[in-house]
Formats: structure tokens, sequence, C-alpha cells
């Protein structure tokens, strides 16, 4: 026993003298509710090994209370991050529930959202000073007590998805290939997360049928490139998503024109004395998002729904679910922004985005049609959404604690609203002309760090 109690009170000893602990307050009003987030952290940063927890109680009625409005005044509990971070001389090894980013320096990113999304992760990264590798298992659903909307008393099948970039460096350019591969009826794909060859020859090697190895069922395998560039001056940078490219305009021009299924980004970020200033462009074609058929549930979102059991049915923020663009499917989106700190303690950050969305159902694989469609997509309909939002933040890192404060303003015409597909009982976004929504909020944050 004592053997096992003193490497125990040793490492508790070394955490305890070592560990930042931090509280913060964020009250947010808005228009149509106020909200309040109450948030507690735990952390410890060093050389070779990062502790992260991040835990928050909020009431801002996006989920259901923990424990009912009774309890703990009808807040709900969100865990932001709980995992481990090791750093060895040129790999990188992370495990646990993390936020994680792309490659690419981003707010419209295609392969990995600019959410700041959280989920169960793996990752793997090697890097030198001429090339890179990285490799990332995702989870997505596990032993799920959620209902589907679409089929009644059936949970949500088990889903998972690996990420993966293969990078060479040119000074201060970088190129890589990137993939993802969604894949159900499994939670962790050893195989695609462990084996370094490209996904989709993982899934011909170990899915396809009539051999003694086979496991598994399809997954859906997307592809793509970026390129960027980085100097005291600049970053700039270009990317490109692929799950489906027309080949028959060139192979077969009077055969069947099956869509494109593309997502771009392209912009960069430019520093001067006056601060950064950012121009970035994004989008991504309609269907881009989608599986290929109803029974393969492997869309490229977190949930293989876009709603879930609260009141009725409640529509999952689009930014929650993507796992890749932040718009989703069938969207342009434009942002200008800013950044500059002052006197080493003071930070302010501002941006204006101009946002253009048509249908969207990441989950119903041609919105309300039964077939394939012919020919390429892009906001094509008659009515769309319109979205124009100013945010403006200012950070100030005091002696004794944080502060800080910022608003958004702006407005969203015919706003996307759940429509049902009633062929398929499946629920998908659609611009209403008759939602127009003014957005104003204000938000406060308040926060102590205590260092033991």
């Amino acid at each position: 026993m004592k053997k096992i109690l003193l490497p125990i009170f040793l490492l508790v000893g070394i955490f305890a003298i070592s560990m930042n602990f931090e509280i913060g307050l964020y009250p947010t009003l808005g228009l149509d509710k106020n909200w309040n987030e109450v948030n507690f952290k735990i952390n410890h940063f060093s050389e070779n090994f990062d502790f992260l927890a991040d835990l928050s109680a909020l009431n801002d009625g996006k989920y259901k209370p923990s424990h009912g409005e009774e309890y703990y005044f009808g807040y709900y509990f969100f865990m932001n991050e709980g995992g481990i971070k090791l750093h060895f001389e040129d790999i990188d090894f992370s495990f646990g529930r993390l936020r994680h980013h792309d490659l690419v320096d981003s707010p419209y990113s295609v392969f990995i959202s600019s959410a700041d999304n959280a989920a169960n992760i793996m990752d793997l990264k090697y890097e030198n000073d001429n090339m890179f590798y990285e490799t990332r298992w995702i989870g997505l659903n596990h032993d799920s007590n959620v209902d589907l909307s679409y089929e009644a008393g059936t949970k949500y099948p088990e889903r998972g998805a690996n990420y993966k970039t293969y990078g060479l460096i040119f000074g201060n350019y970088r190129f890589a290939y990137q993939e993802s591969a969604v894949y159900f009826g499994e939670y962790f794909g050893f195989e695609y997360f462990a084996n370094p060859i490209p996904n989709f020859f993982v899934q011909y090697t170990t899915h396809s049928t009539g051999k003694p190895w086979s496991y598994g069922n399809n997954a859906n395998a997307i592809m793509g490139f970026m390129l960027d560039y980085k100097d005291e001056d600049k970053y700039l940078y270009s990317q490109i998503l692929v799950d489906d490219i027309n080949m028959n305009r060139f192979l077969n021009p009077e055969g069947r024109q099956n869509p494109d299924k593309l997502a771009w980004s392209i912009g960069g970020d430019f520093y001067t004395e006056y601060g950064r200033f950012g121009l970035h462009h994004g989008g991504a074609t309609k269907y881009t998002f989608s599986p290929v058929s109803l029974s393969t549930p492997y869309g490229y979102t977190y949930y293989p729904d876009v709603v879930y059991p609260y009141d009725g049915y409640k529509a999952i923020n689009r930014e929650d679910n993507n796992i890749g663009y932040i718009h989703g499917e069938n969207n342009l989106a434009f942002m200008v922004d800013y950044y500059n700190k002052f006197f080493e303690n003071y930070e302010y950050s501002a941006s204006v985005e101009y946002s253009i969305t048509g249908s969207q159902s990441p989950i119903d694989p041609w919105h309300e049609l039964g077939n394939t469609p012919t020919g390429t997509y892009l906001l094509d309909e008659e009515i769309l959404e319109h979205s124009m939002i100013f945010t403006n933040n200012i950070n100030m890192n005091l002696k004794y604690f944080d502060l800080g404060f910022g608003f958004s303003i702006g407005q969203i015409k015919n706003q996307l609203d759940l429509v049902l597909i009633e062929d398929t009982g499946r629920f998908m976004f659609k611009p209403d002309p008759d939602i127009d929504k003014n957005i104003f909020s204000f938000n406060l944050q308040f926060s102590k760090q205590f260092s033991f």
C-alpha cells in the first residue's frame, strides 16, 4: 500500500505547487435573452507536459439544465476541455476532450472548423525543418442515448473520423495534402489513425468484400490541399477541400454530370505598426458535406442529426455541428478583421462579416430530391439568407484580475429555419422570408487566476 500511496502523494504534491486555477464570470445581455457563464479552469503547463481542465456552467438555454430547474439555478454543465498534451523534440501527442484546429490559420478553414469546438481526440504530430505529418482521431458518437429524429427508437450509431496532413516546408512556405474520413459502425478506427497511408487506401484495403480480413462499413473520404506563406509582415493562405468532383466534364461531356462538392478558403493577415489587418473569404457548394445515401450516416458533422430532443425538437447550432467549414454547405462568406495589443496589457479586436447562405441538409443527401441532381449548385435559390455582423472586443490584463467587454451588432435577413422533408422524415435548413433577426449583444468577462 505504501508503494502505491507514495507516488500518488508525490504527483499530487508536484501538481499542487505548479498548478494554475482560474475562475471566470461572463454575463451576456441580448435583445431576446440574457444569460451567464461561470467558468472554472485548472491547468498545468511545462516544457513536456500540459494538463488542461476547463468546465463551464451556463444558463443560455441552449441545452437542458443538468439537474432540472430546481438544482444549480437551472444551469447546465459543459466540458470545454479536459485532456493531456505531451511535447517531445519533434513530436507532439495529445488526447482527451480538447479543442482542435486546422493546419490553416483562418476563420474559414475547411477541414477543421474555426469555431474552436472540442471533441474526444487523439492526435499525433511530427515536424522537422523539412516536413510534417499529423494524424488525428476524432470521436463523434459512442454508446449514445439520444434517439434519431427520423428513426423512432434508434439511437445515434457509432461514428468516428480521422484527419491527416502530409506536408512539406520550403523556407517560409508550407504545402500539404489534407484528408478526412468519416466512418460509422465503429467509434475508433485504429487503422485509420495508425496507418500512415492515405485514408481512402485504408478504406479500400479493409472494407471491401471478398477478403478474410474485411470489416466495417463504407466510409466517406474527403481530400484537398493547402498552401501558405508566413514572414514578419504577412501570413497568406489558400485551401481547397474536395468531397466529389465531376470528371465527366472531361471524360464524358455528353454523359451525366454529377455535382461538384467543394469547399475553399483564401486570405491573409498583414502585420503593421498599427496592428494586424485580415482579409478572408470562404465558401462551399451545395451538398458538399452531406452523405451520398440515406443508409450511410457519414456526413461531415459531429452528430448524425440536425435536431435533438429538448421541448420537442431543437435545432443543433450549425457552427457546433460542422466538423469542417464553419458555415457549412451552400455558402459564401467574407470577413475583414483587426487585432492590436496596447501597452502590453490591453488587447483590442474587431471584425465585420458578410455571409450568404442557401438551403443546407447535412443529413439528407440531396435535400428534397430523391436522386442525385445533374450539375453543380451554389446559392441557386430565389430566397437566400443574408447576414452582416460586426463584433468588437477589448481585453485588459490588470494587476489582480483580467477584465474584458465586447459587443456584437448586425442583422440576419431570411434566417435559416428548420423544415421537415416529408419523403424522408428528416429536417433540413431553408431560408425563411418571414424571419429577419436583429442582433445586439453585450458581454462582460471577468476572470481571476490563482497559481499554486
